[in-house]
């Protein structure tokens, strides 16, 4: 998702340590799939990404978990995460964008001045504060829900055998049509 990178990378420059330590993997290419998103791009000489389609060198996936953990203010763990192809592109790559942190004080100086930016900076934790509590109590809402015996949300495992049950059933349902049609000729025929 291409339209992602500029923010990513306002993001990297208001961090000039990690946008140094992203310029000495120039030239590799990185996809990162996050709560449904997937952004990919090539990391530039200044450290910025920029739109790439080729094969990726790395991919770093998030799981639901980290999500959850993000919201609750807590690093992910080893188990919320996956890193296939360069794993040790991978693993180098993530404590720099785990150290990304965006300082909204700066954009708002910027649009509105320092001390406008002061206030709505304090009225936006607020507000931030709010978002992130509604957002782990809906997280925690969903985790719940989906462990629940009756919950309509099941995983892929179970997917995969309800629809191999499926295949069975149909293919039984095909053999007994094919007796009772066999059945019914020879009542017929006699």
């Amino acid at each position: 998702m291409s339209a992602l990178l500029p923010i990513i990378n306002h993001l990297i420059q208001q961090n000039p340590e990690q946008q140094h330590a992203l310029s000495q993997f120039a030239g590799k290419i990185l996809r990162v799939n996050f709560a449904g998103l997937r952004i990919q791009g090539c990391i530039t000489e200044e450290g910025f990404l920029e739109s790439s389609k080729a094969e990726p060198d790395t991919e770093l996936s998030f799981r639901t978990g980290a999500i959850q953990k993000l919201l609750q203010g807590r690093q992910p763990g080893v188990g919320d995460l996956s890193v296939s192809g360069d794993l040790m592109l991978g693993m180098s790559l993530l404590p720099v964008f785990g150290s990304l942190r965006y300082y909204a004080n700066d954009d708002l100086a910027r649009l509105f001045g320092d001390t406008a930016a002061g206030s709505l900076s304090s009225r936006a934790e607020q507000i931030g504060q709010t978002v992130r509590q509604i957002g782990l109590s809906l997280a925690e809402q969903i985790g719940e829900f989906s462990h629940e015996p009756e919950s309509p949300v099941i995983d892929a495992e179970t997917l995969e055998a309800w629809m191999d049950e499926v295949d069975r059933l149909r293919d039984d349902v095909a053999r007994l049509n094919a007796r009772l049609d066999r059945l019914e000729r020879d009542i017929w025929i006699d």
